[in-house]
């Protein structure tokens, strides 16, 4: 095929420093998120004040925001594909190929080890970029405001329909991959309350990807500190809007708009959150105290699937599912992220340019293994 021939991964001297700097921020709180809900937690009867404190903190700080970053840095990678491709036509059909397999790998990862995965749905919507490769700006960010739109108006529509929402499961002492196999259900069965507002941020980042936006920026300090403070500004009244209208009794009107303002709430925060990395990268000392965090995001996606290819083990050898407090599950987090993934990855990336998960993805996505020997520098952004 003439687009295998010509199409090569990116290595290491072609890449953006800044978005594996993002990257490896979004892993570390996607872990955070991940040991906080997905493990099981114990009663809150049992929880201290500081307990609580954690729990408030990362319902504020952390949960969805890093999500969207992963989300909007799903879509920028398309345009960032487009480009690389020698015609649009090879780039497509090395796109569809790239989510055949990530959805693939994303499958195995649900039904194996996490029940929340995030691969096989992006993977799923990332076919409904490539319509969009060649639409305007303003068609870009009129899609993602309907796409926003989608999810509260499926609800309420279900809801009028008097047929009641799909149940969260419940298998008491269910052998784990048992329960693993009930839970991928589930989320297909609620896929279009969710689905949707991933790709808003798809289109949000195809978007941005293809005006450059990150780079533009990065030459800017004043600007990204301006994105800093209105972002967390914007996340802050937005999370104590939705706060208020989840308060009262959901209805056909309060429901949605509490479902919008957390979306605004984590887009708030999430820009906050990428300014502020930019921002420290305009400096020697930034760029040298962030780099662990550009070896996680290099290896992004080995290291999402060693999350729970670590901790799944550990919990069924001990029996710690469903024994989790917010303070064993921030140690958690910490320990596996500074004790286990850096330190791997340090090592590896002294010798390889791409992670394990990387290379596999690669060779099936290019019919072909690429050279695995680590070579050059990050390109500048």
């Amino acid at each position: 095929m003439a687009e295998s021939t010509a199409a090569r991964p990116v290595g290491p001297a072609e890449r953006i420093l800044a978005l594996d700097v993002l990257r490896g921020f979004a892993m570390f709180g996607v872990l955070v998120a991940y040991c906080m809900w997905s493990l099981g937690t114990a009663p809150e009867e049992s929880w201290t004040r500081l307990d609580q404190g954690i729990a408030d903190f990362i319902g504020f700080a952390v949960d969805g925001k890093f999500y969207t970053i992963l989300a909007f840095l799903f879509g920028l990678g398309f345009s960032i594909q487009l480009t690389r491709a020698p015609d649009e036509g090879a780039a497509v059909s090395l796109y569809r190929r790239r989510l055949a397999v990530l959805a693939a790998i994303g499958l195995a990862h649900a039904l194996l080890l996490r029940n929340s995965d995030i691969l096989f749905p992006y993977a799923v919507i990332g076919f409904l970029l490539i319509p969009f490769r060649r639409s305007s700006n303003r068609m870009l960010l009129a899609a993602a405001c309907a796409a926003l739109l989608v999810s509260p108006a499926a609800r309420s529509l279900w809801e009028l329909s008097g047929r009641p929402l799909p149940q969260r499961p419940q298998l008491e002492n269910a052998p784990y991959l048992v329960e693993n196999f009930a839970w991928v259900i589930y989320w297909l069965k609620i896929a279009v309350f969710t689905w949707p507002e991933s790709f808003t941020l798809f289109l949000f980042g195809f978007c941005a990807g293809r005006n450059r936006l990150v780079a533009r920026l990065a030459s800017r300090p004043r600007t990204l500190a301006a994105i800093v403070l209105a972002g967390l500004g914007i996340g802050t009244i937005f999370y104590l809007l939705s706060a208020k209208l989840s308060a009262g009794a959901p209805t056909a009107f309060n429901r949605p708009l509490a479902g919008i303002a957390v979306d605004v709430h984590c887009w708030g925060m999430s820009s906050a959150y990428a300014a502020a990395l930019v921002l420290a990268l305009g400096s020697r000392a930034g760029a040298a105290c962030l780099s662990p965090l550009a070896t996680i995001g290099r290896l992004a996606l080995t290291n999402y699937l060693m999350q729970a290819a670590v901790i799944v083990p550990l919990c069924l050898a001990f029996g710690w599912f469903d024994t989790f407090t917010p303070a064993r599950s921030i140690l958690l987090a910490f320990a596996v992220f500074l004790l286990v993934q850096i330190p791997f990855g340090t090592l590896w990336l002294r010798h390889f340019q791409f992670g394990p998960a990387e290379w596999a993805w690669r060779s099936l996505t290019y019919g072909r293994a690429p050279l695995l020997k680590a070579s050059a520098d990050y390109a500048s952004i």
